[in-house]
């Protein structure tokens, strides 16, 4: 799966890759500014991305602290948080 099976959407649900975890939305936002990899999941599959994969306007749904609590972010129209 690539991001051309999912760039028509807007809105995409994130949980951090590689066994991370984050204990606080500001350190998801730090992880997302600093381009970490992320893990978006979308019917059909998941894939690796990152902040560089996505467009102005799209919304980030980051789930965290054990899948527990979600942190909701929107990209400005530079690609940036």
């Amino acid at each position: 799966m690539t991001y051309d099976d999912i760039k028509n959407h807007e809105y995409h649900t994130l949980t951090p890759a590689y066994g991370k975890d984050y204990t606080s939305k500001d350190s998801v936002e730090e992880a997302l500014r600093s381009g970490k990899d992320f893990v978006i999941h979308v019917l059909g599959g998941r894939t690796y991305c990152s902040i560089r994969d996505f467009r102005a306007n799209d919304a980030l749904n980051v789930h965290y602290n054990k899948r527990t609590e979600l942190a909701a972010f929107t990209l400005t129209e530079d690609g940036k948080i």
